[in-house]
């Protein structure tokens, strides 16, 4: 009996991932790539997102498709902003994703209803999970109870490390014994793995989340022992090499119950941000000279701050950010000043039927530009967001090197350059030869996946 698991290893720059790899680093990856499809450059969808890339993964579609178009977006039928990163919203204006994200916000099918219509129990331990049988925590041990604070993922990323950097600490040991509920993410993941296989789940999506947060804090291109404290990942590397360890783990776990057919590839890309201050951008400064907000309904902005709401910007990664009017007369004056701002590198809308590009000092038609190699699958990729009606007025992503946001973060991710876009793939099954495609999207995967199923 063969099981299907798709593994997203979050927000893995590319170049990093083919370090290690070409190092010896990541041991187990390269020996399950030996029997695999790989994707030496897997492209994903616009924004470059963890929403957005996680749901193209899982519905083998375009945000255009399936509805979510970034990590915020605003519904302007029902005057709301819709936040699914509770890091960046605000607690009273959180969205519970796993009501809405998945039965409401999600309008594609999934792949848990396609495996289920192929007779199989799925599950899954990813933010995902519409139509999955068994939804697994990501966090913490066991079934699903919906969001948790931020305060336990930052826990939880305390004790993060791998074997092959330092020795585990007596203490540490000790926590992890008293308080199972306090490992790491990582080892979570592979444990409602397993939980899910042993109860007879043949096909799921398991999240990582890790490296991302790793590459967040220090830069997608840090390596071990570059800088940190000893008690947390000091480098992207510490985490891609924990996902190595875990991996292989989860692959023994699983191999005593069905033959693992197992996917792991990354939801999008990371770029390394700048130091400096004029790097980490709060767009309200940039339209200072309109009322602009974010992560708040239009109401409660008024009411905290006795002025009329006129924009609205919902950002993702964040280095893409939709802008959305509540004054159309400001229309002109907002893309003067998205066009003026030195953060800024592209501004799509939508006019009379065309999608229109502003790139320095012009303005044309989509069709017309050539965004080139650095911006691989571009307008593809902007067509396959900007078609659905909860983008903004305006999307706009950033020059390299910034991000729309204050934080003292050294990577992020949403826009369209090589590094936010480009991940990898990796299709393993124990009866393939090494098949090795240079170039794919995140959205060739599922279907990949469904073609063994059928010929299993």
């Amino acid at each position: 009996m063969k099981c299907f698991i798709t593994i997203i290893l979050d927000g893995v720059n590319n170049k990093t991932f083919w370090k290690l790899m070409n190092d010896g680093k990541l041991p187990f990856i390269e020996e399950l790539s030996k029997n695999a499809i790989v994707f030496r450059e897997c492209y994903t969808v616009f924004p470059s997102a963890t929403v957005s890339g996680h749901a193209s993964i899982s519905t083998a579609k375009f945000p255009s498709t399936h509805g979510l178009v970034g990590q915020s977006w605003y519904h302007r039928e029902r005057k709301e902003f819709i936040g699914y990163d509770f890091e960046l919203t605000m607690p009273d204006n959180w969205v519970d994703a796993s009501t809405n994200l998945n039965d409401e916000h999600l309008i594609a099918k999934t792949s848990f209803e396609i495996a289920k219509e192929k007779g199989l129990r799925t599950f899954s331990v990813d933010l995902v999970r519409k139509g999955a049988d068994l939804k697994m925590s990501f966090i913490k041990p066991g079934l699903d109870k919906g969001i948790t604070s931020v305060g336990n993922l930052s826990f939880l990323r305390r004790f993060a490390r791998h074997r092959g950097a330092k020795k585990s600490s007596f203490v540490k040991k000790l926590i992890k014994k008293l308080f199972p509920l306090h490992v790491l993410q990582q080892e979570i993941a592979v444990r409602n793995t397993t939980k899910a296989i042993e109860a007879g789940c043949r096909f799921g999506v398991t999240w990582f989340m890790e490296s991302d947060a790793a590459s967040h804090l220090y830069g997608p291109d840090s390596l071990e022992g570059v800088q940190g404290k000893p008690y947390i990942y000091d480098s992207a590397e510490d985490a891609i090499r924990d996902a190595d360890e875990e991996i292989e783990k989860l692959y023994k776990n699983v191999s005593k119950f069905c033959e693992p057919i197992i996917a792991i590839l990354t939801d999008h890309g990371q770029s390394r941000v700048k130091r400096g201050r004029k790097y980490r951008v709060d767009l309200t400064e940039v339209f200072s000279e309109v009322n602009a907000f974010t992560n708040i309904d239009p109401h409660e902005y008024e009411r905290r701050t006795g002025r009329r709401a006129e924009l609205i910007y919902a950002s993702s990664g964040p280095r893409m950010s939709h802008l959305y009017l509540l004054n159309d007369s400001l229309r002109q004056k907002v893309l003067d000043m998205a066009m003026d701002a030195d953060s800024i590198e592209f501004v799509f809308f939508r006019e009379e039927g065309d999608v229109k590009v502003a790139f320095k000092d012009e303005i044309m038609s989509i069709n017309d530009f050539e965004f080139g190699e650095e911006y691989p699958e571009a307008k593809r990729r902007v067509m396959g967001l900007i078609r659905n009606g909860r983008c903004g007025d305006f999307v706009i992503t950033a020059k390299k090197g910034y991000q729309f946001e204050k934080s003292d973060y050294n990577g992020a991710h949403g826009g369209l350059n090589y590094d936010d876009s480009t991940g990898f793939a990796i299709i393993h099954a124990s009866s393939l030869k090494e098949n090795i495609r240079e170039k794919g999207m995140v959205t060739d995967v599922l279907p990949e996946i469904f073609r063994m199923m059928d010929n299993a």
